[in-house]
Formats: C-alpha cells, structure tokens, sequence
C-alpha cells in the first residue's frame, strides 16, 4: 500500500475498520497544487474537536485556529464568527447557525486579531452531525474550515 501524501489527513470512524482519506485543505488552503512556496500565505483556518465519537448526549468543545494573518490586520480585527452545526437529517441550509458579529471599540493603532476562535456544542440526538467555522473580514474575506464531523452513538 502506497503512503499517503500529506495533503492528506486520515479519519477513522468506529464503525468497523472502514477509514476514509479526507483533502486537508478548505477551499482557502494557500497550499493548494500548482502554488508555489514563495506566494504570500493566504488565511487559513482548522477546526478541531475534542472528542469525535460519544454516548449520548456528548458535549464536544470545537477549537479554530486562523493562520496566515497579520496579527495587526485592522480587516481581521474582531472579525465575524459563524458556526455552522448541521444535525443528523438536516440539510446545509436547515443547519443552526450562530453569528458572533463584535465591534472594534479601541482606538485604530491598537488592533489585535484574535486567532482562536472555541465553542461548545451539546449533542443528543444520536447520528453524525457536521461543523464548520467562518471568519469574515470587515472587507467581505471569508475564510472558511472544511467540516468536522461528530458521530454521537446510543446507550443501549
């Protein structure tokens, strides 16, 4: 069996040994084939979980990360958060969304971009629900991670 690439990162389910190869990048990856290493880093963003499988109800703390950003980007400075939580049977568009939308209240020569974004989510319908994160610049820049996935399994 050939390795895997590390463009590639591996997600196993438990259910049975069957494991799926996942593309590492988002749609806002600077890395993507064909771009070459002295490109200026595009912003990127990762999301994690802390746990990806549980008994319900789960508690799961997702964690993004912004990379590829001046820390002293007024654009980035307290920029609008979306987190995207799809339940099982829901369709992208019937997904729960939450806006965190804050406003720069300091004076222009102290900007600070925040680079981790964390929030909690408390699953109890059993099945597998996705979550995404999007960071959106004063301009309109979005960043968005790919998906996250959480299986939550029954008790009985």
């Amino acid at each position: 069996m050939r390795p895997l690439s590390s463009r590639v990162r591996v997600a196993a389910l438990l259910a049975g040994s069957l494991w799926l190869a996942v593309p590492a990048w988002s749609r806002s990856d600077p890395a993507k084939p064909g771009e070459q290493k002295g490109d200026k880093e595009k912003p990127r963003l990762n999301l994690m979980v802390d746990r990806s499988v549980g008994f319900t109800p789960v508690t799961a703390l997702f964690t993004g990360h912004l990379t590829g950003v001046d820390l002293h980007d007024p654009n980035f400075c307290h920029a609008a958060v979306t987190w995207i939580r799809i339940a099982p049977g829901q369709s992208e568009e019937e997904g729960y969304r939450i806006k965190e939308d804050p406003v720069c209240l300091h004076p222009k020569e102290e900007v600070s971009v925040a680079t981790s974004f964390t929030k909690s989510f408390t699953l109890v319908q059993p099945g597998s629900y996705l979550v995404r994160l999007i960071v959106e610049g004063k301009d309109g820049t979005r960043v968005e991670s790919a998906y996250t996935r959480v299986q939550v399994l029954t008790n009985q």
